[in-house]
């Protein structure tokens, strides 16, 4: 079973330290030498940073962040390690209630995915999510604009 927790920056270092491969090409693409360290960045900016825990062992850590303040959309953002593929069934399942409660909160969820990042964008796909333009990060590489909206 999938616990989630209020993200510590234990579990950051953990996740940065254990990060899956697909998301250490998604943070080279954008630009990131360190890829550690946004990890640990998105963690301590996002008011809301969640762990996913399995057994114990973080599978992610996740969050918001908000335009501003009484802005009804946020930023949502997750990096992941390699244990998150054995637990697949559960791991989506989870997904699919988090974003559910944080469309609550916020009622829309936007950001960019590496277009070359066919697991993401299928998993944003089911989360509902559909998908604007493509922009170039500074490095050239693709990045998909998707948005995930409440439904009315």
């Amino acid at each position: 079973m999938i616990r989630i927790a209020r993200a510590t920056e234990e579990h950051a270092q953990y996740v940065a330290s254990h990060l899956r491969e697909s998301d250490r090409r998604e943070l080279a693409a954008a630009g990131h030498t360190d890829l550690e360290a946004p990890v640990l960045e998105s963690v301590q900016v996002s008011p809301f940073a969640f762990v996913a825990l399995h057994d114990g062992v973080p599978l992610c850590v996740f969050g918001v962040l908000p335009d501003s303040v009484l802005s009804p959309r946020a930023r949502l953002w997750m990096l992941g390690t390699e244990e998150i593929n054995f637990t697949k069934k559960d791991f989506v399942k989870t997904c699919r209630m988090v974003v559910k409660g944080l469309l609550d909160i916020y009622p829309v969820l936007y950001n960019t995915v590496y277009a070359k990042y066919p697991q993401a964008i299928r998993l944003l796909q089911f989360l509902g999510a559909t998908f604007g333009r493509t922009v170039k990060a500074n490095t050239g590489e693709p990045f998909l604009i998707f948005e995930i909206r409440r439904e009315k």
